[in-house]
Order: C-alpha cells, then structure tokens, then sequence
C-alpha cells in the first residue's frame, strides 16, 4: 500500500518538478523571500483521516472527501493562509524544528498514508532540505477555544503535504485531533 502511494506521490510531483527550479536546499531564512513569492496564491486544500484523542479513547475520523480553497497571501514580512470560514489566517513561518517524525505507539491510532520521510523520498531529499512551514491560529468553537497548527513541507514547487493538529480542553478534558492533508496550487 505504501509503495502505491509513493508512485501516486511521484506522478503528483514529476511534472512540477519539470517545470520549476529545484526544490532541495531551499529551507533556509536566505530562501524565505523566494519561498514567500512561490507559494503566494489559491490552493486546494484537502483533508485526510485522522484521529483524536478524548479521556484516554482514540476516535477515528475519515477524510472528508471535499476539496476546499485557501489563499496563502504575503502581508509585510509574514506569510498567512486563510479559508473563509475561518476566524484568524494560520500565520506561516518556516520550520526551525527537528525533522517531522510520526511516531505512533498507540495501535488504536491509525497509520497515515505518507509520512514526512515518504515525501521527502518522493521529493529527492532530506525533509531538512525542503521548504517546511509551520502555521498557527486560534478559533473559538461553540465556546471552545482551539489552538490550530499546520505543519506544511513541499513535494514540489505545487504540492504541500501536511498535519494538521488541533489542542483544545472540553469541560476540563485534553483533546488532541490529528489528521494529513493535501494541497495543491490551483490551476497546476
């Protein structure tokens, strides 16, 4: 299964990679402005399966199937992506985090489909070497605040593959939700 989603992962990338300059060894601040420029526009967005985590049970949640658009737009020095639901744009910075790992120990947490090392195979490089993002934002959910991160890296110039991660307390309880997802640059 995993080998069939890495050739799906390498058709995704072989024609961006074709067409755009080489993605390895642009992680760094030196890169930010080039990164800023690239990734400026309207992706598609869409959610994988994922899990949470409530008072010690694992609930599993499926994919949910649609394809959404968000904008990730340039506002002075910062990098941001917004949805029209939301409530505040994910604020988007680059990683200066150890390399993204998916240690699961909990056999009731299902396996995602690709990791991090997986696109960083499907892309030619160490994961340290692509551009990876972390965005963050706050919402407040039928009185609930819930703290968002998305951490993003790049197959490709067009292709973002991410987690999403969601931390929110319910009447006293952690919740800890986790779910993959897809982007991709409209239009590509």
């Amino acid at each position: 299964m995993k080998r069939m989603l890495l050739t799906i992962g390498m058709a995704l990338a072989g024609p961006a990679l074709a067409e755009d300059p080489p993605i390895c060894g642009t992680s760094s601040a030196a890169d930010w402005a080039k990164i800023q420029e690239i990734f400026t526009g309207e992706w598609l967005i869409e959610h994988q399966a994922g899990y949470a985590l409530f008072n010690g049970m694992v609930l599993p949640f499926p994919g949910d199937g649609e394809v959404e658009t968000i904008t990730i737009f340039q506002l002075g020095d910062t990098l941001q992506a917004t949805h029209p639901e939301a409530q505040a744009p994910l604020v988007l910075r680059l990683a200066d985090e150890p390399r993204w790992t998916v240690d699961i120990d909990n056999p009731a947490i299902p396996d995602p489909l690709m990791t991090p090392d997986d696109v960083a195979m499907v892309a030619g490089c160490p994961q340290l070497d692509l551009p990876r993002l972390v965005g963050t934002s706050t919402a407040v959910m039928d009185g609930v605040p819930m703290e968002f991160t998305y951490r993003m890296m790049a197959m490709d110039w067009s292709t973002l593959y991410g987690i999403m991660e969601i931390d929110s307390v319910v009447q006293g309880t952690p919740i800890e939700a986790r779910r993959t997802v897809w982007m991709r640059l409209a239009g590509r």
